[in-house]
């Protein structure tokens, strides 16, 4: 079973052992990442272990492998020297590993670690993506039956963390071995180490307010309550949420992963940042991944590989939810389902009958906004920065549309009893600005954002002070998520589930 180790980058061996100890009940071993520390700190090292109480790993990781420590190679022997010196019988006052990369062979150093039981983590960083010779970086790490070898690439595309879980999965998980996956597509090699026969799933201090010693890092507190790290076995199935880089904050792990705490169901939910659907879909077959959500860009990208839809996703052209059947990936629409009760709800209203309503942005969420309008009865436009999928979407359901043009501030005018925004501006890890700048509210609209992560965007604060009833997203991602969670397990989303 894999262990999370806490990269501990304060600067000074103080606060990192505050750290720790706000860790210490949901970590197994810590990383002291000597080249974070001020110079006057880092010969005070070698009483950390004892101090620490938990194995410990020593680093000190140069710049050009992704740390801080540029002083030479002389200097940094001599740390690493001070750390390993003055070996303790109990070994539990003596650094439990230490970390030299592959191209520092100090014979002096690997036989006093090895006299004294430290043991050696043999490392690569590989910072501009995974290796094309793959094979031969992770021999060039993994030649001595007396270290652990270790491979951390900074993954610059799904097909990069693909390609980890392809050559590491096919690995016997007897044989010790360190897997990582930086940066924001290479979370899941964070998380599902069980897959990639990872010793140690590294994790961040962040809640300490130490900053990560590595791209895409995880609070232990998240790797341990959302992703049940160090809990999940083989018998566990897998799902997900598919989308661009926002995904890394959205709200939908915690929601499900609570949902399957309530209902007893073995299950983990996780984010998948992706840049290609191909590989996406080939690494979901690798893990064998049972369902997972689609938002943002893929909603409409997916459908071709379904093999089953939903009527909601052929009358909106659009899926959120796929589903792993006998027959491949059966697609659904549950933003419809989420839309329809959250606006109604902010209305007040059974129906939308006598509102007229501006739809801004034109993708898959903005289509089940327009389905579920004209459904409740409303007159609706559609507003968008690219004319052309603003106005294939008007003509879908015959609405007048227009570009971001003088004819979108007379259009709006118009329809601003009810105003959705449905586009990715503003949200977090988005696009930033405002995307209604030009509009004056009178305070007498009503709007309704389905971003929901930040909890107000800088249109819905403008529109608040104008006097405007406003609503974000959220209420409407916990209902389309309770529906995906039905599909996903065929039992309904637990009243009981906390989010907490």
């Amino acid at each position: 079973m894999a262990k999370i180790c806490l990269c501990l980058t304060g600067p000074t061996i103080e606060k990192n052992l505050q750290a720790l100890d706000r860790y210490r009940s949901l970590v197994d071993l810590a990383e002291l990442r000597v080249d974070f520390l001020d110079p006057q700190e880092r010969f005070r090292i070698r009483s950390f272990p004892e101090q620490a109480g938990i194995p410990t790993i020593l680093s000190v990781r140069r710049r050009h492998d992704g740390g801080r420590f540029d002083q030479g190679e002389g200097v940094r022997l001599v740390i690493l020297a001070k750390g390993l010196a003055f070996a303790e019988s109990d070994p539990r006052k003596n650094f439990a590993y230490v970390d030299i990369e592959n191209d520092l062979q100090i014979p002096a150093i690997q036989e006093a670690a090895r006299i004294f039981g430290t043991r050696v983590i043999r490392s690569r960083y590989c910072l501009d993506g995974t290796p094309t010779d793959l094979e031969n970086v992770w021999q060039s790490v993994s030649s001595s039956p007396f270290e652990i070898p270790k491979l951390a690439v900074n993954t610059r595309s799904i097909h990069d963390t693909e390609r980890l879980f392809r050559f590491f999965g096919s690995m016997d998980n007897e044989q010790e071995r360190i897997v990582v996956g930086m940066g924001e597509y290479g979370l899941c090699t964070r998380v599902l180490c069980d897959l990639t026969g990872s010793m140690f799933g590294y994790a961040s201090a962040m809640g300490s307010g130490l900053e990560p010693s590595a791209p895409g890092q995880i609070d232990p507190d998240a790797l341990r309550s959302v992703y049940c790290f160090g809990e999940a076995g083989p018998d566990w199935n897998l799902y997900g949420i598919l989308g661009g880089i926002p995904v890394l904050g959205s709200l939908s792990p915690r929601i499900h992963s609570a949902g399957f705490s309530a209902a007893g169901i073995k299950a983990r939910y996780l984010p998948f940042p992706a840049d290609d659907l191909d590989s996406f879909m080939r690494l979901a077959e690798l893990l064998e991944v049972r369902g997972f959500s689609i938002t943002a860009p893929f909603k409409e990208k997916i459908l071709p590989r379904l093999s089953r839809r939903s009527p909601e996703v052929d009358a909106i052209g659009a899926c959120n939810t796929a589903v792993r059947t006998e027959r491949g990936w059966d697609g659904y629409n549950t933003d419809a389902h989420g839309f329809r009760k959250a606006v109604l709800q902010f209305m007040g209203a059974r129906d939308l009958k006598g509102i007229r309503a501006c739809i801004v942005g034109a993708g898959g969420a903005a289509r089940s906004v327009a389905y579920v309008l004209l459904e409740l009865g409303a007159e609706a436009c559609v507003i968008n920065r690219g004319i052309t999928r603003a106005k294939r979407l008007a003509e879908t359901y015959g609405l007048p549309w227009a570009g971001m043009t003088e004819r979108a501030v007379d259009i709006i005018e118009r329809y601003n009893d009810l105003i959705i925004q449905t586009t990715s501006v503003g949200m977090e890890g988005g696009p930033p600005g405002d995307p209604l700048e030009w509009y004056q509210f009178t305070g007498k609209e009503a709007l309704f954002e389905t971003i929901y992560n930040p909890q107000e965007t800088a249109l819905l604060r403008r529109a608040r002070e104008s006097g405007c009833r406003v609503t974000n997203g959220r209420s409407m991602l916990m209902a389309q998520a309770a529906a995906q969670f039905s599909l996903f397990t065929g039992k309904e989303y637990p009243e009981s589930a906390s989010l907490s």
